[in-house]
């Protein structure tokens, strides 16, 4: 069992979950496969893939991103598919982490 991402939505949809899994997985080591993965590389996006993997999976949504961003241990995959994490403050973070 792992992370993963669907193809839920257009590629703009996937651009902004796959990058709030992405951040998520870097800071907890989380192995992911990515929907629109080799498309959104060409983007010049990296998306991080670690080596954990889980038997467990906890829901991320609009609600919880940050508190499971900020967790300093995640013992579960994290299921994202559900949510498109295109409130202000999310996609003010996520703007503010492409244009440092």
């Amino acid at each position: 069992m792992y992370t993963y991402t669907t193809e839920r939505g257009r590629l703009g949809n996937q651009i902004i979950r796959n990058l709030c899994v992405s951040l998520i997985a870097e800071k907890h080591n989380l192995f992911v496969e990515y929907s629109g993965y080799s498309k959104i590389l060409l983007l010049g996006i990296n998306l991080f893939i670690g080596k954990n993997r889980f038997d467990n999976f906890i829901e991320l949504n609009d609600d919880n991103f940050f508190t499971i961003l900020n967790l300093p241990q995640l013992n579960n995959n994290i299921y994202a598919n559900n949510h498109y994490f295109q409130t202000k403050e999310i996609t003010n973070f996520l703007y503010n982490y492409l244009h440092p």
